[in-house]
């Protein structure tokens, strides 16, 4: 089974952040085939191949009792749905810590990718999301060593209702 037609609210570049796996596999939860799969989530069971579609329905979060993000902005989202659709659908992303998931508007944000000060300055963006990232007070100073897939990664996200960027730093 191909699976290129499962959206992902939150997570709509999933065939470009690189957390898929392209070969064929047995889903652990339906018993299909899968291509592409995912190969993750935060349960008890060892998880080795998950179709997309049973990630989008929740069926896998329910057969086993799992969720698929580590950590969110939850206290910026009132509606439980979306943090039902974000924990228990949405698969995560690859980061240094452990994906967390940036909100705005009430709502997650959508994520698009990883990205250093280049790729944000190619967008014309750097200036705006670097100053409100370092007014969170964690890691100051990015700009000069922030870079893609780096030891010091910056995870891109974008509010869905007001198109506002937003970054997550993590460091190896």
């Amino acid at each position: 089974m191909n699976d290129n037609r499962t959206h992902f609210k939150y997570s709509p570049n999933i065939r470009e952040i690189g957390v898929l796996e392209d070969g064929e596999g047995v889903c652990d939860c339906c018993g299909k085939t899968a291509s592409p799969y995912y190969t993750s989530m935060y349960c008890i069971e060892n998880i080795n191949c998950l179709c997309l579609s049973c990630i989008a329905s929740g069926e896998a979060a329910k057969k086993f009792d799992g969720d698929f993000i580590q950590g969110a902005e939850n206290h910026k989202v009132s509606d439980p749905e979306k943090h039902k659709e974000l924990f228990e659908r949405t698969p995560g992303y690859l980061s240094w810590q452990g994906e967390y998931w940036l909100a705005c508007c009430d709502d997650f944000c959508a994520y698009l990718g990883d990205v250093g000060t280049a790729e944000l300055e190619e967008m014309d963006i750097a200036d705006a999301v670097i100053a409100e990232y370092e007014e969170r007070d964690e890691y100051a100073d990015i700009r000069g060593y922030l870079q893609k897939g780096g030891s010091l990664a910056g995870y891109l996200f974008q509010c869905l209702r007001c198109q506002k960027y937003h970054i997550w730093v993590d460091a190896d």
